[in-house]
């Protein structure tokens, strides 16, 4: 059933299981394309209400929390309590609510927001970087959207064995956790070279700084991104907007 699943996400993402339920639930996510698109959108609105709602979102997950805890039964899913349907009732209640505040917030606001342009292709690298074991566990956490995990790995992996499509990929998880000073020295390098992931460098240097709203630096970035780049027509939305 899926009632507790909103609460594994959050557990999930606020580092609250053990070491072994992340690591099952992240098998999991690997195998259940389904629940890894929820997780994603779980995310992103997240990531929006938090950049927009801060005292609201923090409120809502305090609710979200408190509640779940004073109608669980001992059913577990991870070792956790399952949520009885009155919580399920309260919660599709409240994420209406949550989701109508959203909707209405994008068509109030002409400024472009992260979320909306966060859609990262899946990173197939390890069949071209055979020897680094550690980088099969980047790879599948960044597909997973575990962030977090995708980062630690790649911190693992020697710099001598990170190409610039490695370095592309640990850019944009560093860039998902807001360790942008670190993500922005990765692409800038990129940006410098003349490989194929130069145009994406670009790209994602200007949604680090639309992340950050800093919007000056945004549109400098992006407009001298080249119509031959995948990114070009996306980019172009953004500028209108800005």
């Amino acid at each position: 059933m899926e009632e507790d699943i909103y609460i594994t996400f959050e557990e999930y993402l606020s580092n609250q299981m053990s070491e072994e339920d992340r690591k099952k639930f992240e098998e999991q996510l690997a195998l259940d394309p389904e629940m890894s698109n929820k997780l994603q959108i779980y995310v992103r609105w997240t990531e929006f209400l938090e950049g927009n709602f801060s005292k609201e979102t923090e409120a809502f997950k305090t609710n979200l929390k408190s509640i779940s805890k004073e109608h669980f039964s001992k059913t577990t899913h991870f070792g956790k309590p399952k949520v009885i349907p009155l919580f399920s009732k309260w919660f599709a209640v409240a994420a209406s609510v949550v989701l109508f505040c959203s909707i209405w917030f994008f068509m109030q606001s002409n400024e472009p927001n992260y979320v909306e342009y966060n859609q990262h292709e899946k990173a197939y690298f390890t069949a071209r970087s055979e020897g680094v074991a550690i980088l099969k566990e980047a790879q599948d956490a960044f597909n997973t959207q575990a962030y977090e995990s995708a980062v630690g790995y790649f911190e693992q992996i020697p710099q001598a064995n990170r190409n610039e499509e490695i370095n592309l990929y640990y850019a944009i998880a560093l860039l998902e956790v807001n360790k942008f000073e670190q993500a922005e020295t990765l692409l800038q390098a990129i940006k410098s070279g003349n490989s194929v992931y130069k145009e994406k460098a670009i790209w994602y240097l200007g949604l680090s700084k639309l992340k950050q709203k800093d919007y000056s630096s945004c549109k400098q970035l992006l407009e001298v991104l080249p119509e031959s780049a995948d990114d070009y027509n996306k980019a172009q939305e953004i500028l209108e907007k800005l």
